[in-house]
């Protein structure tokens, strides 16, 4: 709810459901027009730099994305190979780590870790 003011004195009128407020100060008998307007707002009508850097886009990874690996000492879970290759990408806003995919190129088990 907000504030309302007396039209007269300036006063601040008790809040109230009736049509019409009275003003304890003047007596006048002041509409009120708090109870009869509802205002609906949606967030993306007030611009926010805030909000503009909070939305963020999904990064789409394929398969040539994931090519270009480097192997690392990674004991495989399902076959148990000593050695696993891995790549990384951003998924998440930059603010994030990068998520780190793991592939047995034995097996071909897929693993990842968010960092």
């Amino acid at each position: 709810m907000g504030i309302q003011f007396c039209d007269d004195c300036g006063n601040i009128l008790d809040e109230s459901t009736n049509d019409h407020v009275k003003c304890d100060i003047c007596g006048r008998l002041c509409k009120n027009n708090i109870s009869s307007q509802a205002t609906i707002s949606k967030s993306n009508k007030f611009p926010s730099a805030l909000r503009t850097k909070l939305k963020s886009t999904t990064q789409n990874i394929t398969s040539k994305d994931l090519e270009n690996t480097r192997r690392i000492a990674r004991e495989c879970p399902i076959c148990h190979a000593k050695e696993m290759t891995w790549s990384e990408a951003q998924l998440r806003s930059a603010d994030e780590g990068s998520t780190i995919f793991y592939r047995c190129p034995d097996c071909g088990h897929m693993d990842q870790e968010n960092n």
